[in-house]
């Protein structure tokens, strides 16, 4: 994973959405505009990895839009 410090202004916004959302182990649920997704997760690093690639196969279209990232099973 980048660091932090050297993230784009797209992974900083998966990266907060994913920090923000995280809880433990489990199913997470991603959301912007009218997206949405399911990921399973057992590190907030995977969890990140998987947001990432699906939000930046949208950003073309959906660069603004609000990410939000939550914990809807534990595992």
């Amino acid at each position: 994973m980048t660091k932090v410090k050297n993230m784009g202004r797209r992974q900083r916004k998966v990266h907060d959405a994913c920090r923000n959302g995280w809880f433990m182990s489990g199913e997470y649920r991603a959301l912007f505009d009218n997206h949405e997704r399911r990921f399973w997760a057992d590190s907030p690093s995977i969890l990140f990895n998987d947001v990432d690639q699906w939000f930046s196969a949208h950003e073309q279209n959906h660069a603004d839009s609000h990410l939000l990232v939550k914990c809807v099973r534990a595992a």
